[in-house]
C-alpha cells in the first residue's frame, strides 16, 4: 500500500554533533523557529518526524536528517495500529504520569493517548497550535494543488537543493566570480523595490549612528554582521520561492544574534591590531625624518607612507576573507563566530581566482554605477550583497 513507512527520531543527536550547529541548520533547512528546533534537539524521547512514506522517500528523509546530525530510524507502519503511538516512544518518567494523562484524546501528530491539558507528553506538541498550523498548511497546499486538498502538509526535505548539507568549502571555476554577480542581480530583480528600500533604511541608520561620537562607529561595526545576516536570510527566503522584504533587514536580530555581534567584535579587534601595527611603522618612519645635527625636521618625502599603507592592505585582506561569509554561516548554518570566520577564510582562500574575477568585475561596475550621480549604487550594492549569498551557496553547498 502507499505510504508504508515512517521516520522516527530517537531523541538524540549523533555523536559529535554540535547542538548549536544542529539548531541553526534545522531552522535554516525547514523554516521553523529556533525554539522549536531547540526543543527537538533536547527531546530525549522518540519523535515521529514523518508518516505515510514509500521506501524511496523514507530513505531520502533519513539521509537528509542524518546529515543534520539526527539519529533517525525508518520503521514500517502497521496498518492495524494506525495512528497509535509506539510503545518504545514512552519513557519511564512519562509512564509515571500515564494514569492522569490518558484522557481518551489522541495526539494528531504521533497518535499517543497521553494528553495532558492540551499537550502531548510523547512528542511534546501543543495540540491547539499544531492543528492551527496544519490547517494553515493545508490551505496553502490546496492553493498549490487544488486537485489534492487532503494531502498532508510536509516539509519538502527531499527537494534537490536541500539534499546538500554544509560540506565545503569547495573550489569553483574562475568564471563563477562573474556568475555570482549575475545571479545576485537575478535575486535583486525579483523584488528591486524592497531591496532598495532596505538599503536606504540601512543608510539612514548609519547616518544616525555616525552622529554619536565614538559609540556610533562602534555600534556600526558590531551591528554590520547582524544586518548583513538579515540580507542573507532574505536571500535564503528568495531561494525557497518567497519574497525579499524590508523586514528581512532586521531578521539577524532573531537568528544567532550573540554570535553575529561576536563576528563584529572579532573583526574590530583585528582591525585595531592592524592599525596599531601600521601606526608603529609610521612612527618609526617619522623618526628617520629628523636631522639631529640641524635640530630641525627634514621636509618629508611622502612616499614613505607607501610602506605602512601596503602593510595595512596586505593584513586587511585575510581579515576581509574571514569576515566575508561569516554572517551567512552564523545565521543560516548556526556556526559559532570563530568557526564561521575560519570557514569563511578557507572558502575565500580556496577560490582566489573566482574572487579575482569577482573583484575586477565589481570594480568596473562600481565605476559605471558612479556615472549617474552615484545613483547606480542603489542597484549595485544590493546586487553585490545578494552575490555574497550566491557565492556562499556555490562554495559551501552546490
Amino acid at each position: 500500500m502507499a505510504g508504508e513507512f515512517k521516520i522516527v527520531y530517537t531523541g538524540s543527536l549523533m555523536p559529535g554533533t554540535d547542538k548549536g550547529a544542529f539548531i541553526g541548520g534545522f531552522v535554516s533547512r525547514f523554516g521553523i523557529s529556533e525554539a522549536e528546533a531547540e526543543a527537538l534537539a533536547n527531546a530525549d524521547r522518540e519523535v515521529v518526524m514523518k508518516r505515510g512514506l514509500n521506501a524511496d522517500d523514507a530513505a531520502k528523509y533519513k539521509k537528509v536528517l542524518q546529515k543534520l546530525g539526527m539519529e533517525v530510524i525508518v520503521e514500517q507502519m502497521d496498518p492495524a495500529v494506525g495512528r497509535q503511538a509506539l510503545e518504545s516512544s514512552k519513557t519511564p518518567a512519562a509512564d509515571e504520569g500515564a494514569d492522569q494523562a490518558n484522557t481518551g484524546e489522541l495526539c494528531p501528530n504521533c497518535g499517543s493517548a497521553r494528553i495532558d491539558e492540551g499537550n502531548c507528553l510523547d512528542c511534546g506538541i501543543v495540540i491547539s497550535k499544531y492543528l492551527a498550523h496544519q490547517a494553515e498548511s493545508s490551505a496553502q497546499q490546496q492553493e498549490s494543488d487544488p486537485a489534492n486538498p487532503y494531502q498532508a502538509p510536509t516539509a519538502n526535505v527531499a527537494q534537490d537543493r536541500e539534499l546538500g548539507d554544509l560540506h565545503g568549502p569547495g573550489s569553483v571555476p574562475a568564471g563563477n566570480g562573474w556568475r555570482w554577480i549575475t545571479k545576485g542581480f537575478g535575486l535583486f530583480r525579483q523584488n528591486p523595490v524592497a531591496w532598495i528600500l532596505a538599503l536606504v533604511v540601512w543608510i539612514v541608520i548609519l547616518l544616525i549612528l555616525s552622529m554619536v561620537p565614538l559609540v556610533g562607529s562602534l555600534a556600526t561595526t558590531l551591528l554590520s554582521p547582524v544586518i548583513g545576516a538579515g540580507f542573507m536570510i532574505g536571500c535564503s527566503a528568495q531561494d525557497r520561492g518567497e519574497d525579499f522584504t524590508v523586514s528581512h533587514l532586521f531578521s539577524g536580530f532573531q537568528q544567532n544574534f550573540g554570535q553575529l555581534v561576536l563576528v563584529g567584535v572579532l573583526y574590530l579587534v583585528g582591525a585595531v591590531v592592524i592599525m596599531m601595527d601600521v601606526f608603529s611603522v609610521v612612527g618609526a618612519e617619522m623618526m628617520t625624518l629628523q636631522d639631529p645635527a640641524a635640530g630641525a625636521a627634514v621636509m618629508p618625502d611622502y612616499t614613505f607612507f607607501m610602506l605602512p599603507v601596503s602593510i595595512a592592505f596586505m593584513l586587511f585582506i585575510p581579515l576581509f576573507m574571514a569576515y566575508w561569509f561569516a554572517p551567512a554561516l552564523v545565521a543560516l548554518d548556526g556556526l559559532s563566530a570563530v568557526a564561521a570566520m575560519k570557514l569563511s577564510f578557507l572558502g575565500a582562500l580556496k577560490n582566489v581566482l573566482p574572487f579575482l574575477v569577482y573583484g575586477l568585475a565589481s570594480l568596473v561596475l562600481g565605476v559605471l554605477a558612479a556615472i549617474p550621480v552615484f545613483l547606480g549604487f542603489l542597484v549595485l550594492i544590493p546586487v553585490i550583497t545578494a552575490s555574497i549569498y550566491v557565492a556562499y551557496r556555490d562554495i559551501y553547498f552546490d
